[in-house]
């Protein structure tokens, strides 16, 4: 079966769009606070030979990365399972469930973000980065892997580091905005660039005005670099 990862579209309908077998998810978060999000994994049946990037059409502005490896039915519902125990912060629950789905399906690169982001949560990046690499592994540059992977950098005051992967998974991926709000954040907080943090925080605000608080700090560095 071939996995396909709606990783980003405005059109808050796009799984309309989409033929679904089954839905899987992986809990993108988009900043250092807040309740993450699923963004949807979908598997049918397919003849490709490898992970691929495909821009949506029809002028809805966003990409699908397709995968090619297998989950059976029981994996995907425990990786279900385990998204819901994710949602409910029930993270040991969810990393035993999910440490099962990967012995199952090694070759899917969600079970692996997922996990990660609930080591994160408990205090244990190390093992969310050892996740996260083997995630990128599977699908180098993946935008949410590289998303986490940049937080955890900054966290561990691996500055210069976590710009690079976000700079790089933006180069591949534009269109995946969180990576341009925590960009945002490294750049204005971390690295005194504030330019960048404009920048960047202006390309979010565009995509997602229904954030306020982007819209606050835009206003903040705005002031600051006399571009009122």
């Amino acid at each position: 079966m071939q996995t396909r990862m709606l990783l980003w579209s405005k059109m808050p309908t796009y799984l309309r769009f989409a033929v679904l077998a089954v839905v899987l998810s992986v809990l993108a978060g988009c900043a250092t606070e807040g309740k993450v999000k699923p963004a949807p994994v979908v598997q049918e049946p397919s003849v490709a030979k490898g992970p691929s990037v495909a821009r949506l059409e029809d002028g809805r502005e966003g990409f699908i990365i397709t995968e090619v490896p297998r989950m059976d039915g029981k994996s995907r519902r425990d990786f279900e399972r385990a998204v819901a125990m994710l949602n409910d912060q029930d993270y040991g629950q969810a990393i035993d469930l999910l440490e099962k789905v990967i012995q199952q399906s090694p070759g899917v690169t969600a079970p692996y973000i997922n996990i990660a982001i609930a080591y994160a949560h408990i205090g244990k990046p190390e093992q969310a980065e050892v996740h996260l690499k083997t995630a990128l592994s599977l699908v180098p540059q993946h935008p949410v892997a590289c998303n986490e992977y940049g937080l955890l950098c900054r966290k561990s005051g691996r500055f210069a580091e976590a710009r690079t992967v976000y700079e790089s998974a933006i180069a591949n991926f534009p269109d995946y905005y969180p990576l341009h709000r925590n960009l945002g954040i490294l750049c204005d907080l971390y690295l005194n660039d504030l330019a960048c943090a404009l920048e960047h925080y202006e390309i979010y605000s565009e995509a997602r005005p229904e954030d306020k608080q982007v819209k606050l700090w835009i206003a903040d560095l705005r002031a600051r670099l006399g571009r009122n």
